[in-house]
């Protein structure tokens, strides 16, 4: 009996309706607005963040600052926000004022002449708006809506980019969406372990990408969207390639890559399965060390997790703690939030073990959420010297200089 297929069931039962969610996503988005907003502004030397889109070429950051029942900019939407303040210039900005106090109407004309008379009123001298040359969720305005504001501004405003607080208002946490993530994390789990089950996999008959499908299915049966692959792959006693695909044997080392979204929020895990062949004494092929030493990789990340940090500082200290342990260790780490690949500290690439220029060098900061990504390379004398990976991701908090893995991590084989 799979009792994972049991747990997904009950999970699925008890996921919230529509109108639950959009609840939720008001009390989330106003406990934001109304004590992360300030003190991100209160480090900026601006006096106002103006966030303008246009329907259907949204800057990023907009849907995070919209009402649960709405999907996205109409016409022209902008968002001015002050320390103390808070205003949107929308054709639905009345049906937004328990969040903003509406400053635009239809009726009023020309959108930009009434952002001009609004920065007046306010007394702004520099705003901040949202370009940036080396990251992308923070250079959402287009340039004729930045032409249209400048030309309309003359000068009067000193227009900067609001690169600093785009990044940090994508990346800083709540402690309800903490909780949140915690909750979502334990629902990944449960679709991994579930999928990944004598149920689901024959071997000689079930392909990765039978399982892929599966995956995806099983998220969206409860209401998930995935926001990339997932991707089903193994490695094979004999077989040099790390990320094989096709059919599934017995004796295959299974690794997944999935990820999902919930009310804006991307979760981002790895788990690896041994299919149990007949017969083998499965510890003893050693495929159990393989595990354990990507664990020690994860810890040696964990210890040295601190806030003030660089993401590249932290790559490189970690890889020095891991060689000096004989662990042959890839980290490539990344924020997650309200994208997948979220904004924030990168620590190092999959291809990239070096300096990463950008992001690579912004500082971790506290209340912040990564999917700790890494691999470590064992070589196995019952594979015939053969290297085997373990690849390993868990979605997890930063809280008060300590990583919380919010579900767990996976400590052993997992055994199909």
């Amino acid at each position: 009996m799979n009792r994972f297929a049991d747990q997904y069931g009950e999970i699925g039962a008890n996921m919230p309706s529509e109108e639950e969610r959009i609840s939720e996503h008001n009390e989330v988005l106003l406990d934001r607005l109304d004590n992360i907003m300030p003190g991100l502004l209160q480090e900026e030397n601006f006096d106002a963040w103006l966030v303008i889109g246009r329907e259907n070429n949204e800057d990023p950051i907009i849907s995070t600052l919209l009402p649960g029942s709405f999907y996205g900019a109409s016409r022209i939407t902008a968002f001015l926000l002050t320390e103390d303040k808070r205003f949107v210039l929308s054709p639905y900005g009345s049906k937004m004022e328990d969040f903003y106090e509406s400053a635009w109407r239809v009726e009023d004309g020309d959108i930009f002449k009434s952002i001009a008379t609004l920065l007046e009123d306010l007394r702004i001298e520099s705003l901040g708006i949202d370009f940036s040359e080396d990251f992308a969720v923070a250079d959402g305005i287009t340039h004729s809506l930045f032409e249209s504001l400048r030309n309309q501004l003359s000068g009067k405003v000193n227009l900067v980019s609001a690169e600093n607080i785009a990044i940090n208002w994508l990346q800083t946490r709540t402690d309800r969406e903490i909780e949140i993530y915690r909750h979502l994390d334990r629902i990944a789990h449960v679709i991994i372990r579930n999928a990944f089950s004598r149920d689901n996999i024959t071997p000689g008959v079930t392909k990765t990408r039978d399982i892929e499908l599966l995956l995806k299915k099983l998220a969206y049966d409860i209401g998930l969207k995935t926001w990339f692959g997932p991707d089903v792959d193994f490695q094979r006693k004999g077989v040099e390639d790390a990320r094989c695909t096709g059919l599934i044997e017995e004796g295959d080392l299974l690794h997944c890559d999935f990820g999902f979204m919930y009310n804006g929020l991307a979760t981002d895990t790895q788990q690896v399965f041994y299919l149990k062949k007949e017969g083998y004494d499965d510890l003893k092929l050693g495929l159990a060390e393989v595990i354990r030493r990507t664990n020690e990789v994860q810890n040696i990340l964990a210890r040295n997790f601190r806030e003030g940090i660089t993401g590249n500082e932290l790559l490189r200290v970690s890889l020095e703690d891991a060689k000096v342990k004989g662990l042959d260790a890839a980290i490539y780490s990344h924020p997650v939030g309200y994208h997948g690949h979220g904004a924030g500290p990168v620590i190092g690439l999959w291809n990239n073990q070096d300096r990463i220029s950008g992001a690579g060098d912004l500082k971790i900061r506290n209340m912040t959420c990564f999917a700790m990504e890494l691999n470590c390379r064992t070589r196995l004398s019952l594979w015939d010297e053969q290297n085997v990976y373990g690849f390993l991701e868990e979605t997890v908090a930063f809280t008060d200089n300590e990583i919380d893995y919010l579900d767990g991590r996976q400590k052993e084989l997992f055994l199909i």
